[in-house]
C-alpha cells in the first residue's frame, strides 16, 4: 500500500511540473482579461459591461479554433511516448496550415456575427459598446492560433515553461498600453474601450511571434531537426482529434456567454456584477487548466509507450490534485466574498451583488475543476468524441434550459443561473470521471500505432 501511495505521490509531482509553468502561463492570459476589466471597471461601468459582452461573443466561436489547437500538444506527447520525439517537427508544420485555416473562419464568422448582435437583447449602448470592441479584438484571431500552435508543440515535449514567460511578456505589455490608451497616458490619445482592445491586439501578436521564434530556434528543436524524420501530413489528425476538444470548448463557453447575455437581459449592473465573479472563477480555472493539461501530457506519453499502469494512474492522481486545489480555492471564495470585487469596481449597486454570486461561484469550482481534468485526461487516451457529446448534454440539455427555468420561470433571479452552473458542472464531472474509468480498464484501452 505505501508503495501505491509513493508512486501516486511520484506521478502527482510529474503533473504539477508540467502543469505549474501551464497554470502560471494561463493565469497570465486571464490575468490580461482582467486587467482589462478592472482599469475599464474604473473608467466605467458601461465600459467593463461592453468589453465583457465582447469578449463573451469573441471566444464563443475562437475556442474551437483554440480547443482545436490542443490536439498539437497529445501528437507530440503521444509521439514523445513512442519514442519518435522528432515527429514534433512535422506536426508542428501542419499545426501551421490548421491555424491559417482556423484563422480565416473565425475572422469571418466573427464579423458576420457583429450584424447580428441585437439578437442577444442587450441595450442599445451595450450592443454597441460589444460591437465596438468585438471588431478590434478580431484583429487578433491569427494571433491567438498561432501562440497556440507553438504553445502546444513545447507544451507536448515537456518544455512549458515557454509559454509562461512569453505569456507575461504579453501580460506586461498589455498593462502599459491598457494605461496609455483606455486614459491617454504617454502621449496616447485617450480611446476608452476602444484603447482596451487595440492594447490586446497588439499584446497578442507580439506573444504570437515570440512564441513561434523562441519555439523554433528552441536548443530541443534544433536537434529533433538532425535526426530522422517520417515527413507526413498531420493535417487531419490534428483536426480529427481536435475538432471535437474544440467543440466541447465551444458548448463550454457557448453556456458561460449566454449566462452573461441573460445576466445583461436583467441589468447592466446585474451583467457587471456577473462578469466580476466569472473573471475570479476564470483565474481559479486556469490553475486547473494547468492540471488538465499537465495530465494529458502524461497521459499521452504512457499511452504512446503503451503503459496501461501508467495512463490509469496518471489520470487518477490528476483528478485527485484538482480536488485538493480547488477545495482551497473554494475556501478562499467563501472567506473573502465580500473583499475580492472591490478588485473591480466601486460601484455600490455592483458591490451589493457580486459577493453573493462569488459565494456561489466557490461551490461550482469543484465540479468544474474535475469535469476539465478529467477530459484533459481522456484527450491524453485521443478519446476526444464521446467527451464533446457529454459536454453537449451537461451544457445545453440540462444547465442552460435549467438556468432559463430557475432565473426568469421560478423568479430566482441571477442567483438561478449560478445554480444551474453547479447542477450541470457536477453532472459533466461525474460522467466524464466515469468515462474515464471505464475506457482506462486494462482489458479495454487500446493503442494504435498511428500517432
Amino acid at each position: 500500500m505505501f508503495q501505491k501511495i509513493a508512486l501516486y505521490n511520484e506521478i502527482v509531482k510529474d503533473i504539477a511540473k508540467l502543469a505549474l509553468p501551464i497554470t502560471i502561463g494561463q493565469l497570465g492570459l486571464i490575468l490580461m482579461g482582467v486587467t482589462d476589466i478592472m482599469m475599464l471597471g474604473h473608467y466605467n461601468t458601461l465600459s467593463v459591461s461592453s468589453a465583457g459582452f465582447g469578449n463573451a461573443v469573441f471566444f464563443l466561436f475562437i475556442l474551437i479554433g483554440m480547443g482545436t489547437m490542443y490536439a498539437v500538444s497529445t501528437t507530440v506527447s503521444i509521439a514523445d511516448g513512442e519514442d519518435r520525439p522528432q515527429q514534433a517537427i512535422p506536426i508542428f508544420r501542419s499545426s501551421l496550415y490548421v491555424a491559417s485555416l482556423m484563422s480565416v473562419l473565425l475572422m469571418l464568422v466573427n464579423y458576420l456575427v457583429l450584424d447580428f448582435l441585437y439578437l442577444f437583447r442587450q441595450s442599445k449602448e451595450l450592443t454597441a459598446g460589444g460591437a465596438e470592441f468585438l471588431g478590434i479584438i478580431n484583429l487578433s484571431v491569427p494571433a491567438l492560433m498561432f501562440f497556440n500552435s507553438g504553445k502546444q508543440l513545447m507544451d507536448g515535449l515537456g518544455k512549458t515553461q515557454l509559454s509562461m514567460y512569453v505569456t507575461f511578456i504579453g501580460l506586461l505589455l498589455n498593462l502599459v498600453l491598457n494605461y496609455a490608451m483606455i486614459w491617454g497616458h504617454f502621449g496616447a490619445p485617450e480611446m476608452g474601450l476602444a484603447g482596451s482592445a487595440w492594447a490586446t491586439v497588439v499584446s497578442r501578436y507580439v506573444m504570437a511571434l515570440l512564441m513561434l521564434l523562441w519555439a523554433w530556434y528552441h536548443p530541443l528543436i534544433t536537434k529533433l531537426k538532425q535526426k530522422h524524420i517520417e515527413w507526413k501530413s498531420y493535417f487531419l489528425t490534428i483536426l480529427r482529434i481536435g475538432i471535437p476538444v474544440g467543440l466541447t470548448f465551444f458548448f463550454e463557453i457557448a453556456a458561460f456567454s449566454m449566462a452573461l447575455i441573460m445576466a445583461g437581459s436583467i441589468s447592466d449592473i446585474h451583467s457587471a456584477s456577473h462578469q466580476i465573479a466569472i473573471n475570479l472563477a476564470s483565474v481559479t480555472y486556469m490553475f486547473v487548466t494547468g492540471i488538465a493539461a499537465g495530465a494529458n501530457i502524461l497521459v499521452g506519453n504512457f499511452y504512446g509507450a503503451q503503459d496501461k499502469h501508467g495512463v490509469r494512474r496518471s489520470g487518477i492522481a490528476a483528478i485527485l490534485l484538482t480536488i485538493g486545489v480547488e477545495l482551497l480555492f473554494t475556501s478562499v471564495f467563501l472567506i473573502f466574498r465580500d473583499e475580492l470585487p472591490l478588485l473591480y469596481t466601486d460601484d455600490k449597486a455592483v458591490l451589493a451583488i457580486a459577493p453573493r454570486l462569488i459565494l456561489l461561484a466557490a461551490f461550482f469550482q469543484l465540479g468544474d475543476g474535475i469535469q476539465a481534468v478529467a477530459a484533459g485526461a481522456l484527450r491524453g487516451i485521443k478519446d476526444t468524441k464521446v467527451t464533446s457529446i457529454i459536454a453537449f448534454v451537461s451544457y445545453w440539455i440540462l444547465m442552460m434550459p435549467g438556468a432559463y427555468l430557475l432565473c426568469f420561470g421560478w423568479g430566482y433571479g441571477i442567483d438561478g443561473i449560478w445554480i444551474a452552473f453547479i447542477i450541470g458542472l457536477t453532472f459533466a464531472a461525474i460522467l466524464l470521471t466515469y468515462r474515464f474509468y471505464t475506457q482506462t480498464r486494462f482489458h479495454i484501452i487500446k493503442f494504435t500505432d498511428e500517432t
